[in-house]
């Protein structure tokens, strides 16, 4: 079984999403029946409790400082604490740089971190602004299938072009790489596109290759090759 955390608000979580969608590609590519658990009820008992084979965390919507830190604390302790497949998607990719660069125990708020601010006559489409205290308009916003390239070998890359297209949808990046992690992937939007921790099969991406649409298939491979990860890494653990 894969858990697969969705990080959405209680008000929405029953109406609002992809999440059936998801769920049907990650068992399409593993083979194994997926649960979803929301984040705000997501923590390390839970997952020794159904003891899940490989954990996928989502991407979401909203504003990091609109959400109180305490509630991501499940997810921050399964990151360092479960030793299983993870990956990380778009927000929870962010998420997973936050925690491995910072305490989140000791600080009272986490904020977007948007990516450059457009040039004034750059010539690249303007978001209106979503609210009055949060205008994204000067901002640089990835919104489509954009290349990512390849920066080292792994094997959720096997079969893929070193440049990959990927469906993106973000406003915000992973500023430094966290310690521990090595940069495997990047772009000319965002540096931080792709990372992996040194020693652990935890993965984040800053694109989403769960979104994957004809033609642009290369996101279709990379949950069949997490999939396969997940399997061998499984194989070579002690009974």
């Amino acid at each position: 079984m894969y858990l697969y955390v969705r990080v959405q608000d209680p008000e929405s979580y029953y109406r609002d999403g992809p999440d059936g969608r998801i769920k049907a590609r990650l068992e399409q590519a593993s083979g194994e029946r997926c649960l979803i658990v929301p984040y705000r009820e997501f923590d390390l008992k839970l997952v020794q409790e159904l003891r899940p084979r490989a954990i996928a965390m989502s991407g979401f919507g909203g504003h990091f400082q609109n959400r109180e830190v305490s509630w991501f604390y499940g997810m921050d302790e399964v990151l360092h604490r479960a030793d299983l497949p993870i990956i990380c998607f778009c927000g929870s990719h962010q998420l997973l740089g936050y925690s491995f660069s910072q305490d989140l125990h000791a600080v009272e708020r986490l904020y977007d971190l948007p990516m450059r601010r457009l040039e004034e006559n750059e010539d690249l489409p303007r978001r209106a602004a979503g609210s009055p205290d949060y205008d994204l308009s000067g901002y640089f916003i990835a919104d489509g299938f954009y290349p990512i390239r390849r920066l080292e070998d792994d094997p959720l890359f096997e079969g893929l072009p070193e440049v990959m297209t990927m469906r993106c949808s973000h406003y915000c990046e992973v500023k430094e790489l966290p310690p521990g992690f090595d940069l495997l992937a990047t772009s000319r939007h965002c540096r931080i596109e792709a990372i992996r921790h040194h020693s652990r099969p935890l993965y984040g991406t800053q694109f989403h290759p769960e979104a994957y649409e004809s033609p642009f298939l290369d996101g279709q491979r990379l949950l069949e090759n997490f999939a396969r990860l997940v399997d061998n890494w499984w194989s070579h653990q002690t009974p």
